[in-house]
């Protein structure tokens, strides 16, 4: 799924605080200590690829959106390529480290996601999620049920990753708060993927109802970076489906 529609607004609609962002990238850097290189597997506008490549990392970053690598360079972003996750144009075991941060939950098949990021990645597979999900966006899709619309589910996210198979390590990040007006214009925007094909005389009768729901104050979200080996993903992508 490419991302060219919001790259001009991703990072607005999709903002951490930054001193939250520096302590997640604080984490990172520590944790990644002894590995030099990295794929960043949908870059999109550099959240964590151009503060890794400023501490020093190798970071390659790759994304399937033209607009999202444009924004990453404005950034000062080096070293980005366009390319979908099925088909990454790296030799085998080319990274000691690669870093899925929502990406799982846009490819359909997401099993051949990674085993193509199992085959480049020698030792690390981490991501960056969040513990508890946003109750606008949850209560978005009730609405959407409700109403009879079955949205559609592509892959799954990193979040759901860690119930199939256990992560090697979970640290925990900071706790933050977030405004519900600033969320409920950006969902009014249709700035989210979940929302894009969603007809809009259904989208605006679920916003009158999310406006009457929620309409001030704030809300928490609370990071946690996650981090697998890769021979326990191999474990996974290696069994045989029992029909």
């Amino acid at each position: 799924m490419s991302f060219d529609r919001v790259a001009e607004v991703y990072d607005e609609t999709r903002s951490i605080p930054s001193e939250v962002m520096e302590r997640i990238v604080r984490i990172l850097v520590d944790e990644l200590k002894g590995y030099k290189t990295v794929l960043d597997a949908g870059v999109g506008t550099g959240r964590y690829a151009k503060p890794l490549q400023d501490s020093g990392f190798d970071v390659v970053g790759l994304d399937v959106s033209s607009k999202m690598l444009r924004r990453a360079a404005e950034k000062g972003t080096g070293d980005l390529l366009k390319g979908d996750v099925y088909n990454l144009p790296f030799k085998g075991s080319s990274f000691d480290v690669t870093i899925s941060a929502s990406l799982l939950h846009l490819v359909k098949d997401w099993k051949k996601a990674l085993i193509e990021i199992t085959r480049v990645t020698r030792d690390l597979l981490i991501s960056v999620v969040h513990k508890n999900p946003n109750p606008l966006s949850e209560a978005y899709t009730e609405l959407l049920r409700k109403s009879g619309y079955t949205p559609e589910r592509l892959g799954i996210s990193e979040w759901e990753l860690k119930d199939i198979v256990k992560p090697t390590k979970v640290i925990p990040g900071p706790t933050y708060e977030l405004s519900v007006k600033e969320r409920l214009t950006y969902l009014n925007q249709r700035a989210y993927s979940h929302q894009w094909d969603i007809p809009e005389d259904l989208h605006k009768q679920i916003m009158r109802e999310l406006k009457k729901r929620f309409n001030k104050g704030v809300f928490c979200r609370e990071a946690e970076v996650l981090m697998w080996k890769m021979n326990r993903l191999e474990d996974l992508l290696q069994q045989t489906p029992v029909c």
